[in-house]
């Protein structure tokens, strides 16, 4: 019989634990933000993605270089825990199928300086945080 109420006694405490550490977890993730300047690598090309606003919503900037391209696109954000949903405004590929269309991505905090990204066009890449002060402006970048 005390072999039964200490084990119960565990699984109260066990239970209480985990409530405590999910409901931390939960308020740790509605105070991340992607807002800032990333970067990446996929082969030859490498990816400059700007979220600004915040912290929970804004527009985006993303550049997309190599050797042989560069590619522009510009839209609105919003981030909900680990949920990113993105919708392109506007983007040098013609005819691009995501066009106008709210699409949910994955994203995962790994870090103070490190963000994944999971879903269309972006199977689970890893961003760094750029610190060198740069900032994307199409501004006066037309074609």
């Amino acid at each position: 019989m005390k072999i039964l109420a200490i084990v119960v006694c565990a699984l109260a405490v066990l239970v209480v634990l985990l409530y405590v550490m999910a409901r931390s977890h939960r308020k740790w993730l509605d105070q991340q933000s992607p807002v800032g300047v990333w970067r990446t690598s996929v082969g030859e090309e490498t990816i400059t993605l700007q979220f600004e606003g915040g912290p929970h919503e804004g527009t985006y900037k993303q550049l997309a270089e190599s050797a042989k391209k560069r590619t522009r696109e510009f839209g609105c954000w919003e981030a909900r825990q680990n949920e990113l949903h993105m919708l392109i405004m506007a983007t040098d590929i013609r005819n691009h199928p995501r066009f106008g269309q709210d699409t949910p991505y994955g994203i995962l905090y790994v870090g103070a300086d490190s963000i994944e990204i999971n879903g269309p066009d972006r199977p689970a890449l890893a961003y760094q945080r750029v610190t060198d002060g740069t900032l994307l402006s199409f501004d006066n970048d037309v074609e």
